[in-house]
This record gives structure tokens, sequence and C-alpha cells, in this order.
């Protein structure tokens, strides 16, 4: 239930659809109900024999006067008890009869009409003439049918057309809202998932969701109407048989139980499953370079018929499931009017029972048995739906960033300190330890280092997508905690190794999406104008580009955004020699006034910088200016000496 209530969560603000929907949805089934009665009543008073010859008169005749005319009876004014009581004490004859509007030759007078025998009426030649007021009356209940027909099909066209209103607009909002907890989730958080799976929580579990909306949700209430109407109408029409028939439903519910919990296992494994193929082909698709590079083709298929063989053997338990309940309800619903024509047969024959209530009954049955039928296919809706919902509100659960709370600094200098900073992605793994560092404004720092020694991991700390588990780090002499966040990151322009651009053109790629001049404008301030064409449309992940020009354009990005600082990870080591010259002679002009922190694996482009950091997995070894540490012969001289021995 708890599921179910997550769900409903989502439709509280259109409960007006929903209660319109309700509405509707009731209607139709009152109408659908009233259809087979209506179809008794024909058959009843205007097809079947109406009445019977008594062979002795009750006492309590008076009380039913529609019913009794001298020694005759017009059956269906009688409830059945009756009719079941005049049968046993022998007061029925086998003698029935037409009721026909003229008197003919062996008819006999009947209150303000006339009866004729089965018998007689058989022998007559044209024996439809005589029965015009039955003619009228079926013509009258067929209309009545086929206008209870039409209104309960325009009653389930606005059914479909809210519900489907319902649906969209829910999933417009959950999509919305979903969209906008991935953007303020942290990176922290982030790096952890498969983009495959969250990819699915956007897209395909949002559609299940909307597919119970649209197929589920009010069809629940509708075909709980409906299962209490027929009980309610069979039990009003004959309690014995329908009492029989009902002894049938707890082991229907037995076995709904058991399809229940096998059905669920076998769904949620589905689902699990199917998030890993998806995961898999994500990245399958953005690794295929490296598959192709390294000839890797024949080890992923492996890997994809293994996943694939999963799915399918998923499936496969998903469908026993499946085919061993919907043979069970059918058997269930044939016993039913098995039963129902064993027993309404004999009550039929004892005058209990009419032709037109057998008919109803085949009808009723039929109508019961859909709904628990259906209850398969409705189960598996709703067993995505809530499974998806589970997902959805586990990803909504995860606490985004602290946005729009912190302090606001009047003015940044860009003075950075980190003090005594220990930091690990992992338990105790220290990737820094003990750190320290001050950068002050205007001043350009280079962190070097080995791979794996931390370089990265500072500008991390930096913007706040990790937070340091000990020490600080301070921003203008404020804890960058106590900072808003966006606040914090807007001082920032970041540079990385790999540029990911989006698909669109450059301009929305530089401002992304926020118009802050003319784009020509800054590639002519870096001279860089004629390196590329500015009106190029950039395909997904910027694969139109070479990785010089996406590199230029990652960093006319930062510039647009004119930050106190600049933070420069492996910012040239994708750039060939000329482009690398340009854009340090630009350098030179635009990290005036701001302060930058420069990781660089070429040593050659930070010898200008103020102040170089020497890390070794996590600690700082050395520091000072280029020719200060290549006085001292240490660590940073060495990796100086083999870049330079190397060309």
């Amino acid at each position: 239930m708890g599921e179910f209530r997550k769900l409903l969560s989502f439709v509280l603000p259109y409960k007006k659809f929903l209660i319109i929907s309700i509405i509707v949805v009731l209607l139709s089934a009152i109408l659908e109900l009233s259809m087979p009665y209506i179809v008794k009543l024909t058959i009843d008073r205007y097809i079947t024999p109406q009445v019977i010859k008594l062979n002795k008169i009750p006492e309590w005749k008076d009380k039913y006067p529609n019913a009794f005319y001298d020694n005759y009876v017009l059956i269906y004014e009688l409830p059945n008890h009756l009719r079941i009581e005049l049968e046993k004490l022998g007061y029925l004859s086998n003698e029935r009869y037409f009721i026909i509007s003229d008197s003919i030759e062996n008819s006999i007078k009947f209150k303000n009409k006339f009866i004729i025998s089965v018998e007689n009426y058989k022998k007559l030649k044209n024996p439809i003439n005589l029965r015009k007021d039955d003619i009228k009356g079926i013509l009258f209940f067929g209309g009545l049918y086929l206008i209870l027909l039409i209104t309960d099909f325009i009653l389930n066209y606005f059914q479909i057309i809210i519900l489907t209103l319902l649906g969209q607009k829910s999933i417009y909002e959950i999509r919305t809202k979903l969209f906008e907890h991935l953007l303020k989730l942290p990176i922290s958080f982030l790096q952890k998932q498969k983009v495959g799976r969250l990819v699915t929580r956007v897209a395909n579990d949002v559609d299940a969701i909307n597919e119970f909306y649209t197929s589920v949700l009010v069809s629940l209430i509708k075909d709980f109407v409906i299962i209490i109407g027929i009980i309610s109408i069979m039990l009003l029409m004959n309690v014995k048989i329908t009492l029989i028939i009902l002894s049938i439903i707890p082991f229907l519910l037995i076995a709904s139980a058991l399809f229940r919990y096998f059905a669920r296992k076998a769904y949620d494994n589905v689902r699990r499953i199917l998030g890993e193929l998806n995961a898999f082909l994500n990245e399958s698709i953005v690794g295929i370079s490296i598959i192709q590079a390294f000839n890797a083709q024949n080890y992923m298929k492996i890997k994809f018929f293994k996943i694939n063989d999963d799915l399918f053997k998923a499936f496969l338990n998903l469908i026993y499931v499946f085919g061993i309940f919907m043979p069970l309800v059918s058997l269930g619903s044939s016993i039913a009017i098995a039963i129902l024509i064993y027993n309404g047969g004999i009550d039929i024959l004892k005058q209990g029972f009419t032709f037109g209530g057998l008919v109803a009954f085949i009808n009723y049955i039929e109508m019961l048995f859909n709904p628990i039928r259906d209850l398969a296919e409705k189960y598996n809706t709703m067993q995505s739906a809530f499974i998806a919902s589970k997902r959805i509100f586990l990803l909504l659960s995860e606490k985004g960033e602290d946005r729009g709370k912190g302090i606001i600094l009047k003015e940044v200098k860009g003075h950075i300190e980190f003090r005594n900073v220990y930091f690990a992605y992992e338990n105790e793994n220290w990737v820094l330890k003990n750190f320290n560092l001050e950068v002050k404004p205007g001043q350009k720092v280079a962190i070097v280092g080995p791979t794996g020694s931390g370089k990265t991991t500072i500008m991390n700390l930096l913007l706040r997508f990790w937070d340091v588990q000990k020490g600080e780090i301070l921003l203008d002499g404020v804890n960058i905690k106590d900072l808003d966040l966006k606040f914090l990151r807007s001082q920032f322009s970041l540079v990385l190794q790999d540029v990911f651009l989006f698909s669109g053109n450059i301009e929305d790629n530089v401002f992304l999406y926020r118009k802050n001049g003319k784009v020509e404008n800054y590639f002519k301030y870096l001279n860089v104008e004629n390196l590329m064409d500015l009106n190029k449309f950039v395909n997904e992940r910027g694969t139109s580009f070479s990785s010089g020009q996406r590199q230029i354009i990652s960093f006319i990005r930062a510039l647009a955004n004119n930050p106190k600082i600049l933070l420069l990870d492996e910012a040239t080591s994708n750039v060939d020699q000329e482009t690398e010259y340009i854009i340090q002679k630009s350098l030179e002009k635009l990290l005036e006034n701001r302060t930058a922190i420069i990781i660089a694996h070429r040593l050659s482009t930070i010898k200008s910088a103020d102040k170089i950091v020497v890390l070794y997995y996590g600690e700082k070894i050395e520091e000072g200016k280029h020719e200060e540490l290549i006085n001292k012969k240490g660590f940073y001289y060495h990796l100086y000496t083999l870049q330079f021995e190397n060309g």
C-alpha cells in the first residue's frame, strides 16, 4: 500500500482530472451492469412464453394483482421463491402461453389482451403478426441497449482522453522533478552510478508509471464496482446459484496471491537485468572507439550475450508464471458456467429461474471473471509501476547539493588556502594527506606530480564536488563549506583535459545557454578565430572538431565566465605545439588580475608560474619557483630532466 500511495502522490496535484475520470468510470460501470439485465427483461417479457396455467390458485394471489388473472399467472411478475413454491405445491401446469394482441381461434382472454398456448402458436402461419406488443417491447429494449452501448462508448472515449491527460501531466512533472534533482545531485554520487541506469529512471521508469495511470489506476475502481454490482445483481436474481458460483472465488484468490508473489519476484529480476543491459549498451556505445581500436568486439559480444541470455531467461520465468495463472482463471470461468447451466437448467424446469435469467447470468459470469483474468496484465503493469516508483523515490531521496544557502561575499579577491587537508574517496585511503597550500590573489600556482598523486582532486575539492574529511579550505578567509555553493562555483572557471561539448552550436557551448556577449569577440581576443568555422554544428561530445579545437572552445568557455579564479587541469596536454603556443601567448594577457591553479604534465609550460607545488601520492614534497626547484635537484628536477631527455 505504501507504493500505491507513492504513485497516487504524483497525481494529487491533478485530482480534478482524477475525480472526473472516476465519475465517468462509475457511470460506465453502471451502464455495463445494466446491459445483461436488459437482455434478461427482453427475453422473459417478449421472447419466451410469459403465462402459465394454474392447476390451483394460491390464497395469496391478491398480493400480486399484476401476476394473476383467473387461473393463469404472468410468470415474470412473481419473485423466484414464489415460483419455486408454486412448482413444489403442484399449482403450475405444463401449459405455457404467449401473450398476443388480437383474439383468434383457440385464444383465451387474459386481462385486456389474449393468450395462446405454445402448441397452438406453433401451428399459426404468421404468428409474428399477433405479437405486435412484443415486437414493440423488443424494439424498445433493443433501442435502449443500443443507446446505452453508444453512451458507454462515449464515456470510455472521454475516460481515455482524461486519463491520458492525467498521465501526461503527471509524468511531465515527474520527469521535470527527476531531471532537476539529477542536476542538484553531487558529483560524489553521480560518479558511482551507471549512466544507463540513470537514463532508465528518467525514461523507462517514468513511462511505466504513465502506463499505470492510464491503464490501471481508474480501471481498478471500475473493476471493483463491477464485481460488487454483479454479485449484488446475481444474489437478487438467484441466491443459491450465486453462492455456488462464488464458492470458486476463494480458490482463485489463493491462486492470485501465489501469482502476485511469484510474479513480483520474476518482474523484479527482469527489471534488474534490464537495467544492467541498458548500462552495458550505454558504456559500449560511448566507448566504441576503444572497443574497435583494441579489437575487443568478441569479448563485448560474449558479455552482451551473457546479459541478454539472463534477460531472456528472466522473461521466460515471467511468462511461465503468467502461463499458469491465465488458464487457471479461464478454467474457473468455465466451471462457473458449467455449474450455472446445470443448476440454472434444473431451476428453469422447476420454474425457479427464467431463460432470460440464465442468459443474463452467463453474461455476468463472463463480466465477473474478466477483471480476474485481466489481473495478470494489470498486475504486470502495477508491478512495473511500483518498482519504477520505488526507484524514482530512491533517487529523489538522495540528498542534493545545498544551493541558495550560505555566505555570499561582496567582493572576491581570489585568496585560497588549504589547511591540514585530508581527503579520501573511499574509507581512509587518503588521496591527500595533511595538505597545506596558500595561493595569494593574482598568483599563478602550478601543481605537478605523477599520476594518482591527487592533482585533479585539489580542483574537485575547490569546486566542492567532494568535501574534505579533515582540515578546511578557505576562500578569502572563509571556509568554502560556509559559502553559498552557486556563488562559490561562479568564482571559478574550469578547463579539463577531456573536453565535453554539447550537441548544438559553438555559442551555446561557450555561454552554456547564457548570453554573455558575442562569441566571435572571444575568439578574436585569443587570435584563434581562423582555427575553426564558428558556425559549424557541434556533434554529440564534439566529435565534429579536433581535440585541439575542442580544447580551445573549452578554454574560451572558461574565459567567457570572467572568473576570479582559473582552474586549468592539463589544459594544453591535448593541444599541438602550434596551438599551445597561441594559447600560452593569450594566457599571459588573460591571467592578469586572476588567481590561477594549473595542473600540467608538460613542465615547460609552467616555468613562469609564481609557485610550483610538487605532489607525491597525496603529500606535498616540494614547493617553490621553477629555478629554485631545479637548483634543489629534487623530485621536480628529476621529472623535468626526464621530460627534457624524452624531447
